[in-house]
């Protein structure tokens, strides 16, 4: 066997070693994968206990009308001269959407700990200003039914009522007398079990006495609510004007509206959206049933959520995404360097430099739970890169490589860093990446002898 056909005996075994040490370091990665799966899933569990207290997330919908419709209907059994006639009265309700609504929130925002967890939650005044013109209402009810026009109320709803923090208060241009509001619906005669609007989510409602056929009314009304995470109103207008501030300087804008205008800076925030009556996506006026309710309704809303930037576990998890194809590169690197020296290392070396590579991201997933991501990540990079390159000085003996070594594994931590940051051109980097590693063993292997690497050579 010549020299030359030895030496790729040795390198394409290595080699081979390389990779099946690749597959096999898959194992403790998912491992982390999972803890760090836990780790987020009790985050979100916390988040969410200690968020109860000031109500959770908050949905905002209303204000509506609410007006009784009484059907007679009639029923008949038996046969002949035995012929048994019944009548019975069902109740609906007849929903009328304002005209015109402008909805406006002030949020004040604090932080809740429990443990090393932080959860955002606010207090939100929120002011509310609709138009309502009752033209047309009574040919929605149903043939031969009756409107009950002293029984209407107005209605608003909620998440969870108990983050209400001070009475509802709101008055129309019928009477100068404030509206009374109690919780629930409070209508009577709807079937057992109907739940009516309140369906959809926690209702409050007020009597509004003084109702007609072709009645105009505004509404003004004031509500004050805490919350947590995320703030969110409904467009319950047939066009719907909104507008929210708070001092969160990390908000995300979701739901199914975003919003026309936005301004983010350190101070806080504000946001402005419009919602005309075709991209509202439900009817001005119904009658309230299995077609058609509030509860269908429940969808669309305009969203604030408040990011905790002090949440690491998302990106802690996208850096586990890149982990295999990282730690592959790292022990890559170590054969290409060990090819192109008389140095050899052993598998059990191989070995343990990969398992540095793992134990960063348990490290990282460690501090991330106590510091901010950039941090986290300089800390865990930086102690793994000097463990590594001391590793590799002590192997091959030779300081030129120890700092090929340092400077490589710098630049390939910067660079997953990178890509932690900037998701939409992760796929582009990393296939370059994936290249530049492919024709770099090419290159530094271009002279080796592998056609005898499965048998020996003469």
């Amino acid at each position: 066997m010549t020299a030359t056909a030895a030496l790729g005996r040795s390198l394409g075994l290595k080699l081979l070693l390389v990779g099946a040490l690749v597959l096999a370091l898959g194992i403790p990665l998912g491992l982390v994968n999972i803890l760090a799966w836990e780790r987020e899933n009790r985050a979100a569990s916390v988040a969410s206990e200690v968020g109860a207290a000031l109500g959770g997330p908050q949905t905002v919908r209303g204000p509506f009308l609410a007006i009784p419709v009484d059907t007679v209907i009639v029923t008949e059994t038996g046969r002949g001269d035995e012929l048994t006639r019944t009548e019975t009265t069902r109740r609906q309700l007849i929903m009328v959407s304002p005209d015109t609504l402008s909805l406006s929130a002030e949020l004040e925002t604090r932080i809740l700990r429990r443990a090393i967890y932080t959860v955002p939650g606010y207090r939100a005044a929120i002011t509310m200003e609709g138009d309502f013109d009752l033209t047309g209402v009574s040919a929605l009810a149903p043939e031969g039914g009756v409107i009950a026009w002293d029984e209407a109320r107005v209605i608003a709803a909620v998440t969870d009522l108990r983050a209400i923090s001070e009475d509802f208060q709101a008055g129309t241009s019928l009477s100068g007398t404030p509206l009374s509001f109690e919780p629930g619906l409070a209508v009577r005669g709807l079937p057992e079990g109907s739940g009516g609007p309140g369906a959809a989510a926690r209702v409050v409602s007020a009597p509004l006495p003084g109702l007609s056929e072709g009645a105009r009314l505004q509404l003004e009304g004031r509500l004050t609510l805490t919350g947590a995470q995320a703030f969110a109103m409904q467009p319950s207008g047939r066009e719907t004007r909104a507008r929210v501030t708070g001092d969160w300087p990390h908000p995300g804008f979701a739901g199914a509206y975003l919003p026309a205008e936005r301004t983010v800076s350190e101070a806080g925030f504000e946001a402005a959206w419009l919602v005309p009556y075709l991209a509202r996506g439900f009817s001005a006026r119904w009658v309230e049933g299995p077609g058609q309710g509030l509860t269908q309704a429940a969808a669309p809303v305009m969203t604030v959520n408040l990011v905790n930037p002090a949440d690491g576990y998302a990106r802690v998890a996208r850096s586990l995404k890149y982990a295999f194809f990282f730690v592959g590169f790292t022990l890559l690197m170590f054969f290409l360097i060990e090819a192109s020296s008389a140095q050899r290392l052993h598998a059990a070396q191989y070995i343990l430099i990969g398992l540095a590579q793992v134990v960063f991201y348990l490290l990282l997933l460690a501090l991330s739970e106590h510091a901010a991501i950039g941090v986290a990540f300089a800390a865990a990079a930086g102690a793994t890169i000097a463990l590594t390159a001391l590793y590799a000085w002590a192997a091959f003996r030779n300081n030129a490589r120890a700092m090929i070594t340092f400077a490589a594994l710098t630049v390939s931590y910067i660079v997953q860093f990178l890509l932690v940051l900037v998701e939409d051109y992760a796929l582009l980097i990393g296939a370059g990446l994936a290249f530049i590693a492919v024709a770099a063993t090419m290159y530094v292997t271009r002279k080796v002898d592998w056609y005898d690497v499965t048998g020996p050579g003469s």
